[in-house]
C-alpha cells in the first residue's frame, strides 16, 4: 500500500499514521523500517504492517506499508476512514516485499522485529530463489510470530510480543487501542503470547491445544524443519509448564531469546 502527502504537506503524512499504530512513524528512515499494529479501540488486532520510507523525494512525502494480504482490505478501509479531510492519497503500491537471511553479503534494511529473521525490503522486482513456505519455516524456526498467527478482533496486540519485538512505543503519544494496550503492559496483564512449539508429529489438521484436559491455546502455523515439526502457538502462560497436548502428539514450548523464561506473563 502507499501513502502520499502532496509537496508542501510533509510532516503531515507521519502525524497522521503515528495517530493510529502503535509505533513512531518518525522514525523511519531509508534504511530502516518499523513493524506496527493497527488496531480497534478496544486495542484488538485488525492488522499489522511494516512501513517504509517511499521513494518520491522532492515532489512531497511517500511511506509504503508492507500488509499481510488477507488484512489489506480492512487496513485500506480504516485508514480511509481516520483520513477524513486531509491532503493524503492512500491506494495500491507497484513495490513487493522480500525477505532474505543466511547471506552476510546481503546489503538490506534488517527485519525490525528481529535481526534473527534476516533482511526485508522493497523492490519493483528481485531475484527469488526460494517459496513463501521457506521464509515461514525460518521465522518459526526462530519463534517469531508473523500476520498468519493472528485472528483479528480477538488478539490482543501485546499477545503478539510486540512490546518485546519492537512492535509498540509506549512514549510516542496517543495511538487508536493505546489505553487497553498500555494498561496490559504496565499492569503486568499479558495472560497470553503466541510462543514457539515443538511438536512430536505432523499437526495435520488439529489446532486445539490443552493441557491435562483443559484449553490451554490454539495452534497457529507450522512447518517441517529438519525432520522436526515446529510451530506457532496462542498460548495461556499459566498453563505453558503443564503437559500439553495436540491430539495424539506432546506438545513442548520453546521459550525464544526476545521472551525468556523468567520473564513470561
Amino acid at each position: 500500500m502507499r501513502l502520499h502527502a502532496p509537496e508542501g504537506a510533509e510532516g503531515s503524512l507521519a502525524a497522521f499514521l503515528n495517530g493510529l499504530v502503535t509505533t513512531d512513524v518518525t522514525k523511519v528512515t531509508s534504511g530502516h523500517s518499523l513493524w506496527a499494529g493497527l488496531l480497534s479501540a478496544q486495542g484488538k488486532y485488525l492488522a499489522d504492517m511494516f512501513i517504509f520510507a517511499g521513494g518520491q523525494g522532492g515532489v512531497g512525502e511517500e511511506l509504503l506499508l508492507d500488509l499481510p494480504a488477507q488484512r489489506y482490505d480492512a487496513a485500506m478501509a480504516a485508514l480511509k476512514r481516520y483520513r477524513l479531510r486531509q491532503k493524503i492519497d492512500i491506494g495500491d503500491s507497484r513495490q513487493q516485499m522480500f525477505a532474505g537471511w543466511g547471506d552476510p553479503l546481503l546489503v538490506r534494511p534488517d527485519d525490525p522485529r528481529s535481526p534473527a529473521l534476516g533482511k526485508r525490503w522493497h523492490a519493483a522486482v528481485e531475484t527469488v530463489t526460494g517459496e513463501l513456505a521457506d521464509y515461514h519455516a525460518h521465522r518459526i524456526a526462530t519463534g517469531i510470530p508473523d500476520s498468519v498467527d493472528f485472528e483479528a478482533d480477538r488478539l490482543m496486540w501485546l499477545e503478539s510480543g510486540a512490546d518485546l519485538l519492537n512492535g509498540v512505543d509506549f512514549t510516542k503519544g496517543c495511538f487508536v487501542g493505546q489505553e487497553n494496550t498500555a494498561r496490559m503492559n504496565y499492569r503486568g496483564k499479558v495472560r497470553k503470547r503466541i510462543l514457539p512449539v515443538t511438536l512430536s508429529g505432523a499437526p495435520e489438521d488439529e489446532t486445539e491445544i490443552v493441557a491435562q484436559g483443559k484449553a490451554a491455546g490454539t495452534l497457529t502455523s507450522a512447518a517441517e524443519v529438519d525432520g522436526e515439526w515446529l510451530g506457532m502457538a496462542h498460548l495461556r502462560l499459566e498453563m505453558s509448564d503443564a503437559p500439553l497436548t495436540l491430539g495424539d502428539h506432546d506438545v513442548d514450548v520453546r521459550w525464544p531469546d526476545w521472551l525468556p523464561r523468567e520473564g513470561k506473563g
